[in-house]
């Protein structure tokens, strides 16, 4: 009676340990991570967020960590996205990639992934390395891929065909019966493993690359530098630009572009190094790229004419366009007076109708005057005016020849020159209160055009030096060959020389390493689950008969290769029946 109750009161306890087994959290929360349904719905999130982050634009690196520089980054997207910046804003969905959310997407799903594989290890390690070896006598009889034959083979004979086609066999007798068990490629078991780790190797590659990844775009003129980081970063690095190379062909077309450039930290020069597209200058982990190159620079210097201090000098990026007149001019004997593009730098109405001109010197000291229509093309006529004794006035389309007292006119072709404006250059005091705009155009340059990968080129100078033609520090436009300087007011401007510009990309990735890691092991796995899957082959020899039984992983006629082994045991087969339609 006593040991009825007992067992009657031990009951209740076991079903309450099961009960709470089964609720409890921990149990739950294991069987949630690897779950593939969970596994899948994260991927699925993730990969619709990575989505967003694309399409929708993300804060640059040089911009995040400045409060004012986001703050303009901001107020520029509100011309995109107008009402809905700040939500968005304030849900992170400008900078998706480091917002703690998705840091904690990505985190759960690495664990989601490696719960998957943790749990899979165990049972695929002991079917690896404590494989069942000995299966039921019903089995040889149901398993899809089986032969069976009403004579006893040779055990022997098996055991070396098995060996031959690299099976790991063991054979053993129980009485009358013979059994073997042989494994092929036991451990391609692991090559779906391999796989899924894969994953998580890749989502820690994109933590790394997206929390910290660097990435920020320079455009330094020669000479200038500029800082990497906000300038917040106790890390500060300046880029200076020592010497930016554009080789071009005399037609123009690109040959090389390269850039020398120096690294300082600190306030010193830590590194120097030369930097193209396919070859980036690195230090420290980070790379330099050259990104762009822009030939049209003119470095403008200003010194108040009376001391000789310096007050301005700046290399401007002339990165407009203005239309110019090639023109060739020769005397009557066919002598060249003018062979160059014009810039015209003066604006005039010439029946009401605003015009582009310039006068130019010949050499044997007449004047012709220039003029097109502003923002000119290949369709409008040059307008040439000859006030010599005798003299016409022409106009021509592009191509055209014209005469006019003695001369022979040719407007050649209508060019583009680099054209830009400046707003805080010095100017003298009787010129708009010292205050004012001031367009420059630079001439007689061929640094390609702003669409040579497209295969188009300028047609380089006839002759000269590169001149900057200034308008606005008098009432008439001032130009300057390189090297040379024009004392104006209580200002002297010196037109110091033609500079280039590079555009350098200053990205640190350290995912890269994690990538690659994550490649080998997809291409790894994939190789090991298709070309050498597991095959695990079972055999029961008796004197009554033999048979074969085997597993192979995916679809495959594993069955034909069974009734192979038994022939090159002594099976005597006949050809298998063709299956009726």
């Amino acid at each position: 009676m006593t040991a009825g109750n007992t067992a009657s009161e031990g009951a209740p306890a076991r079903g309450w340990t099961r009960t709470l087994g089964l609720i409890n959290p921990l149990r739950a929360v294991w069987w949630l991570f690897t779950n593939v349904r969970f596994a899948i719905l994260l991927l699925v999130l993730l990969a619709s967020v990575s989505l967003i982050g694309v399409l929708v634009a993300q804060m640059p690196g040089n911009v995040r960590g400045d409060a004012q520089l986001e703050a303009d980054w901001l107020a520029e997207k509100e011309g995109v996205y107008g009402i809905l910046t700040e939500p968005m804003n304030t849900l992170g969905l400008f900078d998706i990639f480091h917002a703690g959310w998705f840091t904690l997407l990505l985190a759960v799903t690495v664990v989601s992934t490696g719960a998957y594989v943790v749990s899979r290890f165990p049972g695929v390690w002991a079917a690896i390395t404590r494989p069942r070896k000995r299966v039921p006598d019903r089995y040889f009889d149901l398993t899809p891929h089986r032969v069976q034959v009403a004579e006893e083979i040779d055990s022997a004979l098996l055991t070396g065909a098995l060996r031959r086609s690299r099976y790991r066999v063991e054979r053993w007798k129980e009485g009358e019966a013979t059994f073997l068990f042989a494994d092929r490629f036991q451990f391609a078991m692991l090559g779906t493993l391999l796989t899924h780790t894969a994953v998580i190797v890749f989502i820690l590659a994109a933590v790394v690359s997206r929390v910290d990844a660097f990435s920020a775009e320079l455009f330094l003129a020669e000479g200038a530098s500029l800082p990497v980081f906000a300038e917040s970063n106790a890390n500060q690095m300046q880029v200076q630009l020592l010497d930016a190379y554009g080789e071009f062909a005399p037609d123009g077309q690109p040959l090389d572009y390269r850039t020398d450039i120096a690294i300082y930290s600190g306030g010193e020069e830590v590194h120097r190094c030369s930097s193209t597209v396919n070859t980036p200058c690195q230090f420290e982990g980070y790379r330099f790229y050259q990104v762009a190159y822009f030939g049209f620079g003119a470095q403008l210097a200003v010194r108040e004419a009376a001391s000789g201090n310096l007050v301005y000098r700046e290399t401007l990026a002339l990165a407009m366009r203005s239309p110019a007149p090639r023109v060739l001019v020769s005397d009557s004997a066919g002598q060249p007076l003018l062979d160059e593009t014009v810039v015209l730098p003066d604006t005039l109405e010439v029946n009401g109708e605003p015009l582009d001109g310039a006068v130019v010197r010949l050499d044997d000291g007449r004047a012709l005057t220039l003029l097109l229509p502003e923002r000119a093309s290949d369709d409008d006529e040059l307008l040439v005016l000859d006030l010599a004794e005798g003299g016409d006035s022409l106009r021509l389309f592009p191509g055209e020849t014209a005469k006019s007292a003695g001369l022979s006119i040719t407007y050649q072709s209508l060019d583009q020159v680099p054209t830009g404006f400046v707003l805080d250059l010095p100017l003298p005091q009787d010129v708009g209160g010292g205050e004012g705009t001031v367009s420059l155009q630079l001439s007689n340059v061929v640094y390609g055009t702003d669409t040579t990968s497209e295969g188009t080129s300028v047609e380089a100078p006839a002759s000269g030096q590169p001149e900057l033609t200034i308008t606005g520090l008098s009432p008439q436009a001032v130009t300057l060959e390189e090297g040379t300087s024009r004392a104006i007011g209580e200002y002297e401007y010196t037109f110091e020389r033609q500079s280039e510009f590079s555009g350098i990309d200053v990205r640190r990735d350290r995912s890269d390493y994690l990538v690659w890691v994550g490649a080998a092991a997809i291409v790894v796995g994939l190789m090991i689950t298709f070309w050498v899957p597991r095959r695990r082959l079972w055999a029961k020899i008796t004197p009554a008969g033999s048979s074969l039984a085997g597993q192979a992983a995916g679809p495959s006629d594993y069955t034909s290769e069974l009734r192979k082994l038994a022939s090159q045991a002594g099976a005597d087969l006949q050809e298998e029946p063709e299956e009726d339609d």
